[in-house]
């Protein structure tokens, strides 16, 4: 059996790995967006996330051993909550438009990379194994980025073609 050495096969393994990632963050479109006449997404939070998110701060803050965080949680983002859900969601929803297209993947998997953090910074009271899906996240976002994994399957690379003088 001959093994395949094509350079090209890791890249499209971490391709596939940064479309499934995509899709995982463009859920974001669907559970936080306005979906005008229910098909065409809009780029703002709906009122159930905005009602939600809350509840969700509030049991961050509650455990959170860090009393800076719980106060910006309480006296900011509380008080300005559909600011914040506004910002999380169009974020979310863009980094995972981002990263499934394979299109600004490097600022695409930054945003995510910030995001993550935040809601790591949050959470840091919760249980450990609450922890995981958003810490295999954070690695993986790094890795988008540094990889530039754009480059296969994605616009970047179209894009970069396209931009390069004819010889």
């Amino acid at each position: 059996m001959k093994r395949n050495t094509d350079m090209r096969y890791p890249e499209r393994w971490l391709a596939t790995i940064r479309i499934a990632t995509g899709l995982w963050f463009i859920k974001a479109i669907w559970t936080k967006w306005v979906l005008f006449g229910g098909i065409l997404p809009v780029p703002m939070a709906t009122p159930r996330w905005i009602e939600t998110l809350p509840r969700i701060l509030a049991g961050y803050a509650d455990v959170n051993p860090l009393v800076w965080v719980q106060n910006y949680l309480q006296h900011i983002v509380n008080y300005n909550v559909e600011l914040f859900a506004h910002l999380t969601a169009i974020g979310e929803g863009l980094v995972g438009i981002g990263l499934t297209l394979g299109l600004v993947t490097r600022s695409s998997a930054a945003g995510g990379l910030f995001l993550l953090l935040v809601y790591e910074v949050a959470a840091l009271g919760l249980p450990f194994s609450q922890h995981g899906l958003r810490l295999f996240l954070i690695v993986a976002m790094a890795g988008f980025f540094f990889a530039r994994a754009g480059n296969v399957w994605g616009l970047d690379a179209w894009l970069a073609q396209r931009a390069k003088p004819e010889s």
